[in-house]
């Protein structure tokens, strides 16, 4: 009876750490969304409130390129983004709020129907013992460029390191590798048309 009980026992600890390490992106996906319609889309350089004020961009370029892997919709390259961002704002920082006109203005000069926009909270390495492991908290959402409507919102934590308690071939490490872990969890749960 004691090994039975053991092995229950230990079945539900593992049973509860898989289940603490598949908790994923929490998703918004606006009901009356049409995806389809989002032909050509853009990345505007994220947010970043985290003391790396240089992880808005970091982020925003893995975005960008797990985005052209996932193949949801044409996407201006970043270059050509920026200037039309110029034009359409004049001398407005490109990280500065966006209002419903600004999207509008930017939308017809950069020719797209949605942007993705977001907000990098958490962009740090942490120590655990003598190690240390990278944290990476996003928020992302496409957003309408005539309507400034949110279409699709999905946000994640994510700390690097052992997945498992004993399983070392799951960890992560680099902050790159977070950084692309996480964009493409939330990329994941974008619907294509």
């Amino acid at each position: 009876m004691t090994g039975n009980w053991r092995r229950i026992s230990c079945g539900l600890v593992l049973a509860a750490l898989l289940a603490a390490g598949c908790a994923g992106p929490t998703r918004f996906l606006d009901p009356e969304a049409d995806l389809p319609y989002y032909q050509r889309v853009a990345v505007i350089p994220f947010a970043c409130l985290a003391q790396d004020q240089l992880g808005g961009d970091k982020v925003s370029s893995v975005f960008y390129s797990e985005l052209l892997r996932l193949s949801f919709a044409e996407v201006v390259e970043p270059g050509q983004f920026a200037a039309a961002m110029i034009k359409a704002r004049g001398g407005t920082p490109p990280a500065s709020l966006w209002s419903t006109a600004d999207l509008a203005r930017l939308g017809e000069e950069a020719k797209v129907q949605a942007v993705f926009m977001g907000t990098v909270q958490e962009f740090d390495m942490t120590h655990a013992g003598r190690d240390s492991y990278p944290v990476v908290s996003l928020e992302a959402r496409l957003v309408d460029a005539a309507t400034g409507r949110v279409v699709w919102s999905a946000s994640e934590t994510r700390r690097g390191g052992p997945s498992f308690p004993l399983l070392w071939w799951r960890e992560i490490h680099t902050m790159g590798n977070l950084m692309t872990a996480v964009c493409r969890d939330l990329l994941r749960t974008l619907p294509r048309g």
